[in-house]
């Protein structure tokens, strides 16, 4: 499944599959597809609405038969995922403008607006958990392959791991000051983080800290510079 989101205030979603289309109108005379390449159907599956103003982030999960689509009229509105059926709407508290979200396999949500500069965490069901200010502008947000940790970076040059228990500091990582742009967590849990000026930095989530993932740390670790 495939879900975008638009400036018209819709969410689509589309199926994909694998391998060579049926339909043959799909195919060009010089059409090539291995096996392992994805191929979108012309028509969306479901169109979802409900907000007032253009979609700025999205996250999909199969496992929990969600889309939760974020827009800059501050709302996050949750819909099924197979059958596009509304679930439930969660306004921001301040009611400005949403710039990213994640969910977590464990059914939490955090929102982030670039115009508060906090970190909002829901459960699915739509019950406030936790806020928290970020101390700078974000550039990017992800979340650990275990999803017990939210990993931020932006324009202070950190990157700083979060509990997704409580948003609680569990560590910071020195970016060396660098603006952070990117992020990646592998399944092996290392943080790749690109920076502004083309740095690659690398860093990985220790053991200990992924069995005590509300623990709260605020030690700085060297980073790995390629």
């Amino acid at each position: 499944m495939v879900a975008t989101g638009s400036y018209d205030t819709t969410v689509m979603i589309w199926h994909a599959f694998r391998g060579r289309p049926i339909d043959k109108k799909m195919r060009g005379p010089n059409f090539e597809l291995s096996e392992k390449e994805h191929v979108i159907v012309e028509r969306p599956v479901h169109i979802l609405c409900g907000h007032d103003d253009i979609i700025t982030c999205l996250f999909v999960s199969t496992e929990l038969d969600i889309v939760i689509s974020g827009s800059k009229d501050g709302t996050c509105i949750f819909h099924t995922l197979r059958e596009g059926r509304y679930v439930r709407s969660i306004q921001h508290p301040s009611g400005v403008g949403l710039s990213k979200l994640v969910a977590s396999q464990h059914g939490r949500v955090v929102l982030y607006s670039k115009n508060d500069l906090s970190l909002h965490m829901y459960s699915i069901n739509g019950r406030h958990i936790a806020s928290s200010a970020t101390l700078g502008r974000l550039n990017c947000i992800e979340l650990s392959c275990c999803g017990d940790f939210i990993v931020c970076a932006g324009e202070l040059g950190q990157i700083v791991l979060r509990s997704m228990h409580s948003l609680g500091i569990v560590w910071r990582y020195d970016g060396n000051g660098k603006t952070i742009t990117s992020l990646a967590v592998t399944p092996e849990e290392c943080i790749l983080a690109g920076t502004k000026n083309g740095s690659l930095l690398v860093f990985s989530i220790e053991t200990p800290l992924l069995r005590r993932g509300s623990m709260q740390r605020n030690r700085i670790k060297p980073s790995t510079t390629g």
